[in-house]
C-alpha cells in the first residue's frame, strides 16, 4: 500500500480484522468455537444460548451440570428480562453474574447469557449481591412485609428515591429502614438488576479494602441498587475514605443508593450518618415507629393470621382490654419486637382469645428483654449486664414479679422456671 499508516484501510486494527475473518473463513465451525471458547476464558467469561424452555442451543461451558443450571436459573425468570439484564447466582459458595440478552432468530427466540464469575464476594461478610425474586421472598417474610404488604412506601419516599441523590432512611431501631429499601428496588427502575446489601459493621478489613479498592466492588459498578447501612460503626477516617469515593465516583449518577441508619439511644442521628447525609446531600426520609402510627393491636392481629394461615389453624382473636394494652406499648424495637410478641401470643393463646393479662404477661417478657440487654443502671429497678450472673438472674426474677403484682406462679412460667427455683432467687428478699 503506497499510503502505508495514512491509509484507514490499512490502520493495525483494521488489518488485524481482516486477517481474522480470513482466517475464520477458512476454519471450520468446531475451530471457530474453540476460538471463541478461548476468548472468552481469557476475558473470565463463558457463554450459552438457551430457547424459552431453558434447552441449551450452544455453549462455551465446560461444565454441563453448571450450564444446565445456568440454563433453568435463567429460564426462570425470562419474564421480566430486558436487553442487557443482569443476574446473580449462588454456586459452590461464590457468585455468578450473568448478563442476558435476547435474540430473535428465523426459527425462535434465543437467549445469550454471559457468565462471569463474580471474584470475592464469597469471601467478605457484609457484602450480599440479590436478584429481585430474592429480594421478593425476603421482604415478603420480614415482619414488616408481612404487616405492611407491598404498598408500604409512602409517597413522598418513592419521590425522593426517584430524584437521583442518595436517599437517608432513618428511624428508630427496627423500624423497617431496610426492608423500605427493598420495596423500593422492587418498585423501581432497576428491579432487573441486582440489589447489593453493604453491612458496614459486619466487614472485616480484607472486605473493606474489596469494597474500596477492587473493580469487583458493587462501588464501582452500574444500574445497582446499593443499600448500605451500618454507619455507625466507621472510624472518622473509614467514614471519610468511603464518602470521598462515593462522591468522587459520582456513585449516585450510576446506581440507586439507599442509606439507612438507626436513631441513637434518647433519639437523633448518629455523628457517622449526619456525616454522610451533609456531604452526599442525601434526600432524608424517616420510617415512622410503630407508636406514632398508632394501632399496634392490628398490625399484632395481622400477623397472628399469618401465623394461622403457616400452621393451618384458626386465627386467634384478642379482648378490647387486650387490644388496648397492645396499643399503649412503646414498642422500642418496633416490628422486630412485633414479630417476638406476635409469636408468644400465639404459642399461648393458640385459636383461642388473647385477654389482658396475656398481652400484659407477653409485654412484661419483653421489658425484661429490653431491659437485661439494652439497659443501663440509670435505676434502682434497672439492670447492669457487667454484674455476676446470678445477681442478674436475681433482678430480673424481681422485675417479673414485681411487673405481675407480686403473683409469683405467673412469673415462674413466664420465665420459664419453677417455682422452686424462683424462691430460691428471691429468698433473700423473703428474709
Amino acid at each position: 500500500c503506497p499510503y502505508r499508516r495514512q491509509c484507514a484501510e490499512c490502520s493495525p486494527s483494521n488489518f488485524i480484522d481482516s486477517l481474522f475473518q480470513t482466517v475464520m473463513g477458512n476454519m471450520n465451525s468446531d475451530a471457530k468455537l474453540q476460538i471463541l471458547i478461548e476468548a472468552l476464558a481469557a476475558a473470565g467469561a463463558s457463554a450459552l444460548a438457551i430457547d424459552g424452555h431453558g434447552h441449551v442451543a450452544i455453549s462455551t461451558m465446560d461444565d454441563v451440570a453448571l450450564e444446565q443450571d445456568v440454563a433453568a436459573f435463567v429460564a426462570e425468570r425470562l419474564g421480566r428480562v430486558g436487553n442487557g439484564m443482569r443476574l446473580v447466582m449462588g454456586h459452590a459458595g461464590g457468585r455468578l453474574s450473568l448478563t442476558v440478552r435476547p435474540v430473535v432468530k428465523e426459527d425462535g427466540a434465543l437467549w445469550v447469557v454471559v457468565v462471569r464469575e463474580v471474584r470475592g464476594v464469597a469471601a467478605h461478610a457484609g457484602i450480599e449481591w440479590l436478584n429481585a425474586d430474592e429480594v421478593e421472598a425476603r421482604y415478603e417474610a420480614s415482619a414488616y412485609g408481612i404487616v405492611e404488604g407491598a404498598a408500604a412506601v409512602s409517597g413522598p419516599v418513592c419521590e425522593s428515591y426517584a430524584r437521583g441523590v442518595p436517599l437517608m432512611l432513618e428511624g428508630e431501631l427496627g423500624a423497617g429502614q431496610a426492608e423500605i429499601a427493598k420495596r423500593l428496588y422492587l418498585d423501581g427502575p432497576y428491579a432487573d438488576e441486582p440489589f447489593v446489601s453493604v453491612a458496614l459493621d459486619e466487614l472485616t478489613d480484607r472486605g473493606w479494602r474489596h469494597l474500596l479498592k477492587s473493580s469487583e466492588s458493587p462501588l464501582f459498578q452500574a444500574r445497582l441498587t446499593l443499600c448500605i447501612g451500618g454507619w455507625h460503626a466507621l472510624s472518622p477516617q473509614r467514614l471519610r475514605e468511603l464518602v470521598s469515593t462515593m462522591t468522587d465516583t459520582a456513585l449516585a449518577a450510576r446506581c440507586h443508593v439507599v442509606l439507612t441508619a438507626n436513631d441513637m439511644p434518647g433519639g437523633g442521628e448518629s455523628d457517622q450518618a449526619t456525616f454522610v447525609t451533609e456531604r452526599l446531600a442525601c434526600a432524608v426520609s424517616v420510617a415512622p415507629a410503630i407508636a406514632e402510627q398508632g394501632g399496634a393491636s392490628k398490625k399484632v392481629a395481622q400477623y397472628l393470621s399469618y401465623l394461622s394461615d403457616v400452621f393451618g389453624t384458626a386465627a386467634p382473636s384478642m379482648s378490647e382490654e387486650a387490644a388496648s394494652t397492645l396499643n399503649g406499648y412503646r414498642w422500642p424495637r418496633n416490628y422486630l419486637q412485633l414479630r417476638e410478641v406476635s409469636e408468644r401470643l400465639y404459642i399461648l393463646v393458640g385459636s383461642g382469645v388473647a385477654e389482658r393479662a396475656v398481652a400484659e404477661e407477653v409485654l412484661a417478657q419483653e421489658d425484661v428483654i429490653k431491659t437485661a440487654t439494652f439497659g443501663t443502671p440509670t435505676l434502682d429497678s434497672d439492670l447492669y449486664i457487667l454484674r455476676p450472673l446470678a445477681d442478674t438472674e436475681r433482678d430480673i426474677a424481681r422485675l417479673v414479679v414485681g411487673y405481675l403484682q407480686g403473683n409469683r406462679t405467673r412469673a415462674a412460667e413466664v420465665l420459664g422456671i419453677s417455682r422452686t427455683t424462683l424462691w430460691r432467687l428471691l429468698k433473700d428478699d423473703d428474709r
